[in-house]
């Protein structure tokens, strides 16, 4: 059955896209695909998490942002690739004055970061201006109906894990200085964060809590700095607790496009971590990130015995940047998190990406996911492997529906706490009728193996979700 289920979704997804190719509907002008996403990721979504039951292991982000390279988005205030593009601005304001040729539209949800609505038309707001400072947030709250029954569920759907309840997901502001890229420039961001993700995503040695449903802790603090060196595009270093690299996917709210989050996201990536990462725009379509970390989903101190390595290399294969192929690796004892029971002495995962734009109304990112890790307690070597095609169409300026298609096989058990493979597929849409606002339903199907979800009692599980997030 389950197999039926999602040979059906890859035929829905396959041939989605090639019939929105075909479609003869008038092109919108929207901005070509940037070369970075926000919150490297949103994500992510970005990993390191510690979890109130003990079958579940801790991960994160991505990556706003989409992707990878969402820590770097928002610094150059780029929209993300086919999620978070600034939405059409109604007709009256298209034109600054009479006479003038109107702007072009732009599709998709806006980011918090361009609305403005804090930063007002005062003395404040100019003050922080005129030393290039920004300030934003949002809030994310949402209801999660689930076929197995209330409480936390098993496995998946992260990070709205409560099924038939209602969550107060993320309350968040963030305080920026975004880097020059033209020039020694230097910058810094405190994003904090309060809610029910906070909770389930807490850091060692960040705020601690022993309620489920509510948290608070920075999800990013850390200093940057542009350095005009080696190349044009010069170096950007950070210091810090930051967002990941890996993933397209991010924790963060407005930069992922769907409520729930993917297995990659949860049980394959440390999605904020304390460390020190170098950003070499090598030239204008590649970029070489190296850096070092604390060990998986830290707070200015070490989990394991010693720092991880993490790397990553973007390459956009035209000049206009529509398509990116992605490399990623993060290495080290605990650099992400083991189910319990399973932590070994040395864990490496690489990462596979491909994000294209087939269209200006279609985005797709195909991501791949290898995993090992050496030394688990009466296993040895474990290991997992995973794939997901998501799917992005802008329908309309105020409407984008998405799918995301993923396989993920944890055949010793090592990431979820019970040996299975896993599929799901989710269908979801958001609908942002103005900039401060996006609401996102969706439909889940999750399939696994054996019996993993309802506490063991169910081999499938539908969950149908909804969220409001509201931006300023």
């Amino acid at each position: 059955m389950r197999t039926q289920w999602m040979a059906a979704g890859l035929a829905l997804l396959m041939s989605g896209s090639a019939t929105i190719q075909a479609q003869s509907l008038p092109r919108p002008t929207t901005p070509s695909l940037p070369s970075t996403a926000l919150f490297p990721g949103v994500g992510s979504t970005p990993a390191g998490i510690i979890l109130t039951t003990p079958m579940q292991p801790s991960t994160g982000e991505s990556n706003l942002a989409g992707n990878g390279l969402r820590q770097v988005q928002d610094q150059l205030a780029v929209p993300q690739p086919g999620g978070a593009v600034e939405p059409a601005s109604r007709p009256e304001q298209l034109a600054a004055s009479e006479g003038e040729e109107a702007e072009p539209p732009k599709w998709g949800p806006t980011p918090p970061e361009d609305l403005g609505l804090l930063m007002g038309h005062g003395r404040f707001g100019d003050l922080l201006k005129d030393r290039g400072v920004r300030i934003y947030g949002w809030l994310d709250q949402g209801y999660t109906y689930s076929s197995t029954g209330p409480g936390q569920l098993s496995i998946e759907p992260r990070e709205n894990r409560f099924g038939n309840e209602y969550l107060l997901n993320q309350m968040a502001v963030v305080l920026e200085k975004p880097l020059d890229e033209h020039e020694f420039s230097l910058g810094y961001n405190a994003t904090f964060y309060a809610g029910a993700d906070a909770a389930l995503l807490r850091p060692r040695g960040g705020f601690d809590t022993t309620n489920p449903r509510f948290g608070a802790d920075f999800r990013q603090l850390y200093v940057s700095s542009h350095l005009p060196i080696l190349s044009d595009g010069g170096v950007d270093i950070k210091a810090g607790r930051q967002g990941t690299i890996v993933g397209y996917e991010s924790a963060l709210a407005p930069y992922r496009p769907f409520y729930s989050n993917s297995y990659q996201w949860f049980y394959s990536e440390d999605g904020a971590w304390t460390g020190l990462l170098a950003n070499w725009h090598v030239t204008k379509q590649l970029d070489v990130i190296n850096g070092i970390t604390l060990g998986a989903n830290t707070f200015f101190t070490l989990r394991g015995d010693g720092p991880c390595y993490i790397g990553q290399v973007n390459y956009w294969l035209q000049e206009e940047k529509r398509t990116l192929l992605t490399a990623s690796l993060q290495a080290g004892n605990q650099a992400i998190f083991a189910a319990p029971g399973f932590v070994g002495n040395f864990v490496t995962v690489i990462e596979l990406r491909m994000q294209h734009e087939w269209s200006k109304y279609l985005t797709q990112i195909l991501q791949c996911h290898m995993g090992w890790e050496k030394g688990a307690p009466d296993v040895g070597t474990t290991q997992w492997y995973s794939l997901y095609s998501i799917l992005i169409y802008h329908l309309s300026p105020h409407i984008d529906t998405n799918a995301r298609l993923e396989w993920f096989d944890d055949s010793d058990g090592s990431r979820t706490g019970v040996a299975s493979s896993y599929e799901e597929i989710t269908l979801g849409m958001d609908f942002h009728p103005e900039p401060w606002i996006s609401l996102r339903p969706e439909i889940r199907g999750d399939f696994a193996g054996t019996s993993a979800f309802g506490n063991g009692h169910n081999a499938a599980q539908l969950t149908l979700a909804i969220d409001a997030l509201l931006k300023f």
